[in-house]
Formats: structure tokens, C-alpha cells, sequence
């Protein structure tokens, strides 16, 4: 299985993205063309959103100062003089404003097909260094050629300082924080999935490189069309009807994480669609079942052996068969100390995040808490029968924090607390936790944890976690939810998709009531990447959490 078959080749090829199915040829006109009543009823339907179910309304109102119905309304005056591409781009920035990456508008388009195609050029960039003197390090190639491979330093994008681009790019996305979206923006530069994102701007990206032997000689030149590859989902990826609304994930991290995977990793992507039993990395990294999310070795450094866990997404379906495989990889640990490393981890299912903290610790574990705005139209989807499953917990809360005058109802647990609770053990040395502000959602409320309920240090690479703080829901299921309700909806036009923070969570334990979103998780300790750990496996940041292992 080491040699990559013809059809894995092939799907790391993909095709040129203007021969997608769905994909304009003119990167300036959307995927998706609307009249002008659906452009009305879009404007109906996000001040709807806004005015009824959105969780974070007046938070958002507070912290950037910044009315998002107004806004709506205010573009909804510029319909005469505005194309269909040049609302849709409006409105995006209007929801964008919000830096909310759980609440997005998504251009799917008509065409089913496009949905599946990742927007890819063959290489991925990263950062290390001060984050006001950044360096930016190739890391991987798919395909390297002209001294185009790992280690190049980029110095332009289109003629651009590298830096001054990705702080563009950021600047059309979401995140509490400049060093969030900054993060984000990096993550997705390359990997652009064009159910969530728009296509790029351009045909083909040029970028000014400098080898690796050279320090300060003149620039070399690199063409990249972009292609367009199918990653698939996760093979363990959570699809249920019971989970989808159970789940706090950033969904284009998930999809970028797969493309990458298939780019960068295809031996394992190769595995994994095959169907092997147990899978390793490389050959110093433990088999596991689930090798999508898990991944795990021994480390020796100065301060001895310590074990590497890395979680690459709480998104799976079953949470006992995930916990039970990081139950047997935690056993096979030294007991000397633990880095659990959730970095990228673009969070998924709840309760997976919160049921892995009892491996850790004996002390009871409080799952996070969450809230649902409290106003008219959430009080009668939380009392119809069809939604009980999900909202009858809060529907008397709603009611009663609508008659004290309220914003929020009470705060209550998504997770079962009978299920956190109630396993063995299964590692009792120390552990350091490392997030950066690419650990989103469930990745944050893991870390919330970790840290509430003193189970181990958190080393941030940045000022902490990305602020996910919300359970979100797609269009399907606030469709589902207002139609049992007997509730209107404004009509969604075709090839049209969003999503929406609908319940806020708040952590538990030692930090009872903090809210998550726009504030993260920040580390005890804060950590600076070399160009070791770009390039040679974070070297120096084990070696870094080895020293905080060593200490305790």
C-alpha cells in the first residue's frame, strides 16, 4: 500500500478549476445568479435570522459596535443599483462583519457536483516567528519542481508582499482576533472549498520564492494554475440526523484538513479509502483505527520520553468507538508526561470533545453550558413537539427570561453528563495541552476543559484558541425546526446555503459562566514556532512542553 495507485494519483491531480461542474468561467460572477425578489427574500431571511435565532446578536452589537439588521436593511436599499454578483459579495461582508465563522453565508451553486471540489494550488505555507516579523516556509509540495520544495521561503503572492496578502485575504473572513483570522486566512490560502468559499479571483497565482541556499540574493518566479481536487469526507466524519445538531465545528477547516490530507499525506488518504484496519503515519507513529482524527508516538527529548497525541478533529460519528480507541493509544503512553496537541482541530460533535476529559481526570467533569436567545419565535421552537429533542431543555427558561427581560435563557449542558463521567482513567501523568487559534469550536471547548478542570497546562501558539463559542446549525435544520414549529420562513433561493450560531456556550469548572466566543482559551504558557517546527515536526515545541512536563 506504500505506492500510490493509479486512482490516488489521479485524485491528487484533480483538474483545471474551470473545468468543474458549476465553476463560472469568469472568476468575478458567484456560482449562483439571483433575481431581484431572491435577492429580497435573502435580506427577509437573514434579518429574520438575526432578529429571531441568532445567539451572539447583542454580544457582536457591543464588541464592534456594529448593527447587522441595519446593515441588511441598508443594502437592501442598494438592490436597484447592484448586479447579482455584487450583492451577494455585499452580503457576504455584511455577515462577515460578525466575525462569526459559525454563522456564514455559503454560494453552493445549482450544480450538486461543485459542492464536492476543493479549489487547490500543489503547496502549503506556514509561519513561524514574532507575529509582527513573521516568516512565511513552504512545508509541503505535491508536486515540487524548479526549487520550488519544502523550505522556500515566499516572499510574493501576485506581486504582493506575501504578508500584505494574507492580511487581505483575512480581511474577507471571520475570527475575533487578528491573529484568528490571520490563521485562518493562512489555512485556507491554498485549500479553498467551494462549498464555503468563493472561487478565487484568479486563474493562476504567481509566487516569488528564495531557495534555501540563498539569504539575500534576488527572488525566483513560480507559476500555480489552480486545480480543483475531491477530497471526500472523513471516513469516520459525523453525517447522522441525531449529531447534526449536537455539533460545534468549523466546517471549511474540516473540508481544507481533508484536502490537505489527499495532497500532502495520500499514502494514508489512499489507506483510509481502502479500508485498512489500522493505519500509521510513519513508522515511528502508532497504528490506529481512526487515523483521520487520531495520531499518536513516543518522543525522546532532553527531558526524556513523553508521548505525542495529536487530535485532529472531534468529528466522527461514534463517539465510544473514538474514545475508546484514544483509551487503548493512552495506555500505550509513557507515564512520564502527555503533549496532547489539538492545533487545526476544526472541532465536530460535542460530547466527543467533552467525554475524552474523564480519561484524564477521577474529579467529576461539568460539561460547558449553553444558551439559546430568548425571544418569541425561539420559545415556540423550543415548545414544539417536533423539536424536542434538541430545545425542550430550555423552553421554560426562554419563556421566563422573556417575561424578566432577558437576553438569554438558562444555561444548560448539550452533553449528557452521565456519559462524561463514570470511565477509567486511562492516563494519569501530567499533560500539557497545545492550541493555537486555528483550534476552533469543539476544539475549544476541549481546551476549556482541559484547563477548567485542572487536568493539564495550555501552551498557546498565538493568544489562545480560535473563539468558537457556539453549538451551530445549517440551513436544513433551522428549516426543519421552523417548519414542525408551524413558523414562517422567507423562501431560500437555489444554490444558497448558510449557517448560524444557534445555541452560546459558556465553560464549567473553575471558570463557571466565562463565555468562549470572541475570547478563546489562552494558554498559561505562550509559544513562539521556529523554522524546526515548520519543518522538522515541531522539534522545538516538544522539547518546550517536555521542560513544562518535567516541572510538574
Amino acid at each position: 500500500m506504500s505506492r500510490l495507485q493509479d486512482s490516488t494519483q489521479q485524485a491528487r491531480r484533480g483538474r483545471a478549476l474551470r473545468q468543474v461542474p458549476g465553476v463560472p468561467q469568469d472568476p468575478c460572477e458567484p456560482p449562483v445568479e439571483l433575481s431581484v425578489p431572491q435577492r429580497h427574500d435573502l435580506i427577509d431571511l437573514w434579518c429574520q435570522l438575526m432578529t429571531d435565532l441568532y445567539v451572539h446578536h447583542d454580544q457582536k452589537k457591543a464588541l464592534y459596535g456594529y448593527d447587522p439588521v441595519r446593515a441588511l436593511l441598508a443594502l437592501r436599499r442598494q438592490i436597484p443599483y447592484l448586479g447579482s454578483a455584487e450583492f451577494l459579495r455585499e452580503l457576504t461582508l455584511v455577515i462577515n462583519r460578525l466575525r462569526d465563522q459559525h454563522t456564514q453565508l455559503y454560494l453552493h451553486g445549482p450544480d450538486p457536483r461543485r459542492r464536492s471540489y476543493v479549489a487547490t494550488l500543489p503547496f502549503l505555507v506556514e509561519v513561524y516567528g514574532e507575529h509582527l516579523s513573521p516568516d512565511y516556509v513552504v512545508t509541503k509540495v505535491s508536486d515540487p519542481r524548479d526549487g520550488f520544495v519544502p523550505g522556500v521561503r515566499v516572499t510574493t503572492w501576485n506581486g504582493i508582499p506575501f504578508s500584505r496578502a494574507v492580511d487581505l485575504y483575512a480581511d474577507t473572513l471571520t475570527g475575533g482576533r487578528p491573529d484568528a483570522r490571520r490563521a485562518r486566512a493562512l489555512e485556507t490560502l491554498t485549500q479553498r472549498p467551494l462549498a464555503f468559499l468563493p472561487q478565487p479571483d484568479e486563474l493562476w497565482v504567481d509566487i516569488g520564492y528564495r531557495e534555501l541556499a540563498s539569504t539575500d540574493g534576488p527572488d525566483r518566479s513560480i507559476r500555480f494554475e489552480w486545480r480543483a481536487i475531491e477530497p471526500s469526507t472523513a471516513s469516520a466524519g459525523s453525517d447522522t440526523v441525531q449529531l447534526r445538531t449536537r455539533r460545534a465545528v468549523d466546517a471549511i477547516s474540516e473540508t481544507a484538513r481533508r484536502s490537505r490530507k489527499l495532497l500532502f499525506q495520500p499514502v494514508l488518504w489512499q489507506q483510509e479509502t481502502a479500508g485498512v484496519e489500522r493505519v500509521a503515519r510513519a513508522s515511528e507513529w502508532m497504528q490506529t483505527a481512526l487515523p483521520d482524527a487520531i495520531s499518536a508516538r513516543e518522543v525522546p527529548t532532553s527531558h526524556g520520553v513523553v508521548g505525542y497525541l495529536r487530535l485532529w478533529t472531534f468529528d466522527v460519528s461514534h463517539s465510544d468507538e473514538f474514545l475508546d480507541e484514544v483509551d487503548r493509544v493512552l495506555r500505550a503512553m509513557p507515564p512520564g508526561g502527555l503533549v496532547v496537541d489539538v492545533r487545526s482541530n476544526p472541532g465536530g460533535v460535542i460530547e466527543v470533545a467533552e467525554r475524552l476529559l474523564q480519561l484524564f481526570t477521577t474529579k467529576p467533569v461539568q460539561p460547558v453550558r449553553f444558551a439559546l436567545r430568548a425571544t418569541p419565535a425561539v420559545a415556540a421552537l423550543a415548545e414544539a413537539d417536533g423539536n424536542g429533542a434538541d430545545l425542550a431543555d430550555w423552553a421554560a427558561s426562554v419563556r421566563t427570561a422573556m417575561e424578566l427581560g432577558e437576553g438569554h435563557s438558562q444555561h444548560l449542558p448539550i452533553s449528557d453528563p452521565d456519559r462524561c463521567n463514570g470511565r477509567a482513567v486511562a492516563y494519569s501523568g501530567p499533560v500539557v495541552v497545545v492550541v493555537d487559534p486555528t483550534t476552533f469550536s469543539s476544539g475549544d471547548i476541549f481546551a476549556a476543559g482541559m484547563a477548567d478542570h485542572a487536568i493539564g497546562q495550555i501552551v498557546s501558539v498565538g493568544a489562545g484558541t480560535g473563539a468558537g463559542g457556539a453549538n451551530v446549525w445549517t440551513h436544513d435544520d433551522i428549516e426543519y425546526a421552523y417548519h414542525v414549529a408551524g413558523l414562517p420562513l422567507p423562501p431560500r433561493p437555489p444554490g444558497i446555503g448558510y449557517s448560524v450560531s444557534v445555541r452560546r456556550a459558556t465553560r464549567s469548572g473553575a471558570a463557571a459562566g466565562l463565555a468562549i466566543e470572541d475570547i478563546g482559551v489562552s494558554g498559561e504558557e505562550q509559544y513562539t514556532m521556529t523554522e524546526r517546527d515548520v519543518l522538522g515536526g515541531n522539534e522545538d515545541l516538544i522539547e518546550f512542553c517536555a521542560r513544562l512536563l518535567a516541572e510538574c
